[in-house]
């Protein structure tokens, strides 16, 4: 097992950034760079193909996330969403969702595709799955935006945003301090996934809960607890 136990609690800076413009390693007044489209979607191509997606069942190539909003950080992943229309799958089987996620993992194990220094991180989004409304959309395929981000105005020097921050990185490493079985983890895990679900649902990217998460994951706790879990399984399935 890893030695979790090094880690101790440490000072917390935060990572959350908001830009008058957007990433300009991506976007030229406002339109995508054309290398970085070309690259984008050779890289949802070679995907679908692993994915073994039907040409016939693509609808779009999406941008979305940080690096298609004014919220971006150097944290921030390219957010890359194949739209499809699953209807279009012969014999659709109930475990499709499944599949495809499982598929998605399956790449981000077995390639390290950056642009200019954000991960690429692949999806594919049902035609029927809506995007967030307050959240720049831009299609690759047509070149176009479909849904311009809006500048807003967002605090992030909450005290109560810092304050939860820190709560949550501490319990993390007292989870990983003592040994934590994996049902407290997982318990944990639960509540960061139902408190960012909710705060999307009812104040959207900017909720207090969708930034204490973002901060979490951007400072190593979230990764650090699936990989501690990882391990916890690991040596029972050991002899």
């Amino acid at each position: 097992m890893k030695n979790f136990h090094r880690y101790i609690d440490e000072a917390i800076a935060l990572t959350l950034q908001y830009h008058k413009e957007l990433n300009p390693k991506l976007w030229k007044s406002n339109n995508l760079d054309t290398e970085v489209a070309q690259k984008l979607l050779k890289i949802a191509d070679l995907w679908s193909e692993f994915s073994k997606i039907p040409k016939h069942a693509i609808r779009d190539i999406l941008l979305v996330g940080g690096n298609a909003n004014f919220n971006y950080t150097s944290y921030s992943d390219i957010d890359l969403h194949i739209l499809i229309d699953k209807s279009q799958y012969e014999n659709c089987p109930t475990i499709l969702a499944d599949y495809l996620k499982l598929k998605k993992q399956l790449w981000g194990n077995t390639h390290n595709i950056t642009i200019y220094g954000h991960d690429v991180e692949l999806y594919a989004q049902d035609i029927t799955e809506p995007t967030p409304s307050d959240q720049g959309v831009y299609s690759i395929m047509f070149n176009k935006w479909i849904r311009f981000p809006v500048q807003q105005e967002v605090n992030f020097n909450d005290p109560a945003l810092m304050q939860k921050v820190e709560d949550y990185a501490s319990q993390i490493n007292s989870l990983i301090r003592s040994n934590a079985d994996e049902e407290a983890c997982n318990k944990l895990k639960t509540k960061f996934r139902e408190m960012r679900s909710a705060g999307l649902k009812q104040a959207g990217e900017f909720s207090i809960e969708n930034m204490v998460f973002k901060e979490l994951r951007n400072l190593g706790y979230i990764g650090r607890l699936h990989d501690y879990l990882r391990s916890k399984q690991d040596k029972a399935l050991s002899l």
